[in-house]
């Protein structure tokens, strides 16, 4: 549940507003928490199943001598980290990297401890799990980068089999091609995702500023809060602008003129954000600003982003009119129902201060 609590107002002092109800359905194409848990909960499944595999496998003919101490050290480790899975918040991205780095390591270390190597030829499959959640979850260059360290352990596997005369040239190389066609696998879902990132940018994106349009902001706003610690207190802040006279300027000027001044206030308001506010063109000449953190930051911090609009000037010589508004966050909170109900709060109070600017 989400509570209203008192915040900043266009002039700096503390006012009160009153939750309602909001039916907007957002409509948001990013994962919802819903999902983040299921994928969650199959990573960690994985993640076990893992370390499953290296404590059946120390104990027989694969591991002899101190190999064995080391591969079972090395399987235990994944338990606490699928407990992290289970029940730890969706990692940001370099966790998600650090997973990463630690299962190549660990699927490497274990393999090529291997008395038998033609099976940890077999086992290098084991990679390929790993490259679909690369695949997914980071960037392309630590996806490519793990998929060459796969590909060389493997190589690396190859030419000891060869070396160990385990089996023929012909058989190794079978073998290793096999394993090769497993790793190449997920380069077709990785064009696909990266058509599907592509085309999720773009629809959450305001193609005239730069800045997220309403759903991406939504899609960050519960992004950012999925894979931010918990702090106690906590609040959501939201700062709406309004341009002042737009539609004077597209009356008497034209909409290319229009256009250019949002774009200045667009570049007015990165500035002042400096990437501590996920900053928005909700439509026309509406924007926002929506942070999440400790009420005593973000009270200073608002009250520093409201006094600098309010006071700003656009290359247009046109002003904005600013109102802000927070509300506590729980356990229990729905982050998109609390940025809509901090929006029309901050928007409420922004035609406020519009109203005793400009009075009718």
């Amino acid at each position: 549940m989400s509570a209203v609590r008192p915040f900043i107002s266009p002039a700096g002092r503390f006012v009160s507003s009153q939750p309602h109800e909001d039916t907007t359905v957002s409509g948001l194409l990013d994962l919802d928490a819903t999902r983040t848990r299921v994928i969650r909960l199959l990573v960690g499944l994985g993640t076990l199943s893992i370390g499953l595999i290296g404590l059946l496998s120390a104990p027989s003919e694969e591991y002899s001598g101190w190999r064995v101490h080391v591969v079972v050290a090395i399987s235990l480790t994944a338990f606490p980290v699928a407990l992290r899975w289970f029940f730890g918040r969706w990692p940001g991205p370099r966790l998600l990297i650090a997973f990463i780095v630690y299962s190549d390591v660990s699927i490497a270390a274990s393999l090529l401890m291997k008395d038998t190597t033609l099976t940890a030829i077999g086992g290098t499959v084991l990679f390929a799990v790993i490259t679909t959640l690369a695949v997914v979850a980071v960037p392309l260059l630590p996806c490519l980068v793990h998929m060459a360290f796969a590909t060389v352990v493997l190589a690396v596997v190859a030419v000891l089999s060869v070396h160990a005369d385990v089996a023929s040239g012909w058989v190794v190389a079978a073998h290793s091609l096999t394993m090769l066609l497993m790793f190449a696998s997920p380069l077709i879902l990785m064009v696909y995702v990266s058509e599907l990132r592509s085309r999720a940018r773009e629809s959450l994106v305001d193609p005239l500023t730069g800045l997220h349009n309403r759903r991406g902001l939504f899609a960050a706003v519960t992004a950012t809060t999925m894979t931010t610690p918990d702090v106690e207190p906590r609040v959501m802040c939201a700062v709406a602008a309004d341009v002042d006279g737009m539609k004077g300027v597209n009356d008497n000027y034209g909409h290319h003129t229009g256009d250019a001044v949002l774009v200045d206030v667009a570049q007015h308001l990165r500035a002042l954000a400096a990437n501590r506010w996920i900053v928005a063109r909700l439509g026309g000449d509406e924007f926002a600003c929506i942070a999440v953190g400790r009420p005593a930051d973000l009270a200073a911090r608002t009250a520093d982003l409201v006094a600098s609009l309010t006071q700003a000037r656009m290359l247009s010589g046109l002003t904005v009119s600013v109102g802000s508004a927070a509300i506590h966050l729980d356990a229990d909170s729905d982050v998109r129902q609390s940025a809509h109900d901090v929006l029309r709060i901050a928007d409420s109070e922004m035609y406020r201060a519009k109203r005793s600017r400009w009075p009718a």
